[in-house]
């Protein structure tokens, strides 16, 4: 009789205090890069939950401050998961904070190319790709024949600028000595925006032995720390990092509690980038969906569209 009565007044406190605003528009800026991390799953018995250690996203690494997080990650073995942006920042950290008595590892499945932190001979690359004349250079989904023709014309001058950006970084950073060149070019890095720039002093710290590089597509938890494909000795740690990005689309479509707008503003799964980021839906003419353009030219996604 309790927990009904409970559970009734649970129920009527909820009709007191849920109000519903009614609006004429709504525009959402949650962001993409937050709320919810894209952690890769494992089979049962060879996840985080066998590891001894500590197990975090960046996301929550971020969201210390930096007293919090130097002592975080002060003394411990620190194994970083990640090829992108926020997976060598950390690893940076770590360097800086532990040094070569607590190395940390950078494990990455896919290699991308990485800029230095200077621009080379005081050239931005900027002036050579983010601009709207490279735009003429890449076939578009749904261009016309002129755009096409455009395009394969422009192929070879495509081709020499990736070639000349790809022996610059060859020549500027040791990639060969630690097997970190991308299988992919640098104009498909760049035209999917996967390149970063690295931190100061980044391979400094990989040449002192303060940051480990590793590639493997496939690894899994004990106890000690991590089994890495291909290495017989297990890679002990005592915090790993997940730095393999967020699940913005998912975020976005848990907002709806109608199952028809939430498969809308989620697209389909063979389309690349959804339509609706930066701009007005056209299926849901009442939402605008803010700061979630995936483009780092200024030629911006949503100016296309």
């Amino acid at each position: 009789m309790m927990s009904a009565a409970i559970s009734e007044f649970v129920i009527l406190l909820n009709k007191l205090y849920r109000q519903v605003y009614e609006a004429e528009f709504v525009i959402l800026c949650i962001g993409r890069f937050s709320g919810l991390a894209d952690i890769p799953e494992f089979p049962e018995g060879h996840g985080p939950e066998v590891f001894s250690g500590k197990v975090i996203h960046s996301m929550d690494y971020s969201a210390m401050d930096n007293a919090s997080a130097a002592n975080f990650i002060k003394g411990n073995n620190i194994v970083v998961i990640g090829s992108g942006k926020s997976a060598v920042d950390i690893a940076s950290e770590c360097a800086q904070e532990n040094g070569i008595g607590k190395p940390c590892t950078v494990i990455q499945r896919t290699i991308h190319w990485m800029l230095p932190d200077a621009e080379p001979w005081g050239v931005n690359f900027g002036y050579l790709f983010f601009n709207r004349f490279w735009e003429l250079m890449v076939h578009k989904p749904g261009e016309g024949l002129f755009q096409n023709i455009l395009a394969f014309l422009l192929t070879p001058m495509r081709w020499g600028l990736s070639k000349f950006v790809e022996s610059y970084l060859r020549w500027k950073l040791p990639l060969k000595k630690y097997g970190m060149i991308p299988k992919c070019s640098f104009v498909d890095d760049i035209s999917s925006c996967t390149i970063f720039f690295l931190p100061d002093k980044f391979f400094d710290e990989v040449e002192e032995g303060s940051i480990v590089l590793k590639k493997s597509n496939r690894f899994s938890f004990c106890k000690e720390g991590l089994l890495v494909d291909g290495e017989v000795d297990p890679l002990k740690a005592d915090i790993v990092i997940f730095a393999t990005g967020y699940r913005g689309d998912q975020k976005l479509k848990n907002i709806f509690a109608s199952p028809n707008f939430a498969n809308i503003i989620a697209g389909t799964p063979t389309s690349s980038v959804p339509l609706y980021r930066q701009m007005i839906h056209p299926r849901i003419p009442q939402l605008a969906v803010v700061g979630y353009s995936e483009s780092i030219s200024n030629l911006f996604t949503f100016e296309m569209r």
